[in-house]
């Protein structure tokens, strides 16, 4: 999976769970610069992902991530690896 279909499923994927469809999404926030983004969509965020992408996700893995593009760095190693890649 390329970074920028992965970009894209993650700006849908926190537009729907935080139920913000206009959210400006940038690669240097933070959940806390999310409207809407809490502890339960954040893993409603990871779980929208997997569906999207087929990644398999540690959840405990993405709480290391500080930024929304780490997690998207995040999703896309998954995939890699759930993919033999």
């Amino acid at each position: 999976m390329d970074r920028e279909t992965a970009w894209e499923a993650m700006i849908a994927a926190i537009r729907e769970e935080t139920e913000n469809p206009d959210a400006e999404i940038e690669p240097g926030m933070t959940a806390i610069d999310v409207p809407g983004w809490d502890s339960l969509a954040h893993v409603r965020i990871v779980m929208n992902m997997e569906a999207r992408t087929g990644a398999v996700v540690e959840m405990s893995d993405t709480y290391k991530a500080a930024t929304v593009g780490e997690l998207c760095d995040i999703v896309i190693k998954s995939f890699a690896k759930a993919n033999g890649a």
